[in-house]
């Protein structure tokens, strides 16, 4: 392990693989979990019991866990093809460490990434100065400084001992890079949008849990003798106060009135108030809101689920992949003819039918072979080689033999003429 990785290894289940889930007490800490003109309390772990910043957080983070990192060589003068005996391809593709598989680092790594900001690692190296794991270190304990020459380095902060990573061993993916070396937190920046949504879900528990509906004043009361006010008001309270008892039918003695004071939350449009931080989730991270469970409104991106979804990878999931390719290929990949890509083809699939009428197209005009369709329909290719057939059409032809073969019909009517002309001199 890297010396940082000792340090925080005993920790790292709660501290990094956990941390979105039990934060320890030092995030309220160092992120304040400030109050907002709303009154709420705003950081990184509140925002995630609104429901529709879990599942885009939750849908990010699985789609980029999810999707295969590939290892690839270049071939000359052009093509790739998977390097899977490189010593990088199991670590990249299979397992980054000792302690977490692929898809659990780099969930931890996107999570990190559209929550606090930032998604970082720490290179783990051996003897020989190859990279041999990635170690995520939770953002919050990361600073980016400039040393005296100028030199970007990374303060973690590790139980209040501050350690140095040279920009070398540091795998870092902004969310939104804000100059060369810092970030923005999504949840720092809309501190007072996710305020206003808490605040909102708030009220509706204290609503329900504690308001009383009907809720108003009393007038014209007389107590009798023995009564008072706190035993009436038990009264009304056992009565009337709590979401069993609203909208229950209240029996007035003669001559007592009740005034409506306070606004029902159906009447306040509560429900759709709930809506509200569903579409602020949609744009702060780009996701189509039926893809947030919002189904009321159609996505611009298209009518069909097919182009819902091809619009989501290439407008918003696309560009995050690439952020993570380059910086691999920038801090872990040393060969200049190796690359690291993610697959993403099984997600910009369309209909069967649309599918199968690009292949033909594909087919007939001779850009793809049988094994290449049924590679991408994760099918085996046929046997014998039978499927690394190439066809084209018999009456297209290249530019090239265009030119170098003759005109087959005019040397058929010079040879003709030329017969014609022989018999006529044969007959004189």
């Amino acid at each position: 392990m890297g010396f940082l990785s000792n340090l925080i290894s005993e920790t790292r289940s709660s501290s990094i693989v956990s941390g979105i889930r039990n934060p320890p007490e030092i995030l309220v800490n160092m992120l304040g979990g400030l109050p907002t003109k709303s009154g709420a309390q705003v950081n990184e772990e509140t925002v995630l019991g609104l429901t529709a910043v879990w599942l885009a957080v939750r849908l990010l983070a699985s789609l980029e866990a999810s999707l295969p990192l590939i290892t690839y060589k270049k071939l000359k003068p052009r093509g790739k093809e998977r390097a899977s005996d490189h010593y990088l391809y199991k670590m990249l593709h299979d397992q980054p460490n000792s302690e977490l598989t692929s898809f659990d680092y780099r969930f931890v790594s996107a999570a990190h990434k559209f929550i606090w900001g930032a998604a970082i690692s720490e290179i783990e190296f051996d003897s020989k100065g190859y990279p041999i794991a990635l170690w995520p270190i939770p953002p919050r304990r990361v600073e980016p400084k400039r040393t005296v020459n100028k030199e970007l380095v990374y303060e973690v902060n590790v139980d209040n001992k501050i350690y140095t990573l040279r920009k070398e061993q540091v795998v870092c993916v902004r969310f939104f890079p804000m100059d060369t070396d810092g970030w923005l937190s999504p949840i720092s920046v809309h501190r007072e949008t996710f305020g206003a949504s808490l605040a909102v879900k708030e009220f509706g528990a204290r609503t329900f849990g504690q308001g009383t509906n009907p809720s108003g004043i009393l007038t014209g009361l007389k107590f009798k003798q023995g009564a008072n006010e706190e035993s009436l008001l038990k009264k009304v309270k056992e009565a009337y106060e709590g979401l069993s008892n609203s909208h229950r039918l209240m029996l007035l003695e003669e001559g007592v009135k009740f005034e409506r004071i306070g606004i029902p939350p159906q009447d306040a449009q509560y429900l759709e108030t709930q809506k509200f931080h569903i579409s602020e989730a949609s744009r702060i991270w780009n996701i189509p809101a039926n893809l947030l469970h919002e189904h009321e409104k159609n996505t611009t991106w298209g009518s069909g689920i097919e182009e819902t979804n091809i619009g989501f990878v290439a407008f918003s999931l696309r560009p995050s992949l690439v952020q993570i390719e380059q910086e691999l290929n920038k801090k872990v990949i040393y060969e200049d003819d190796m690359f690291v890509e993610f697959l993403i083809d099984g997600l910009l699939r369309g209909k069967l039918n649309e599918r199968y009428e690009g292949y033909k197209t594909g087919l007939n005009n001779g850009f793809l072979c049988p094994d290449d369709v049924r590679e991408f329909e994760n099918m085996n290719p046929l046997p014998n080689g039978l499927g690394q057939v190439f066809m084209v059409p018999l009456n297209m032809q290249s530019i090239e033999f265009a030119r170098e073969k003759p005109d087959k019909s005019k040397q058929n009517t010079n040879t003709n003429t030329e017969n014609d002309n022989k018999e006529k001199e044969q007959g004189e």
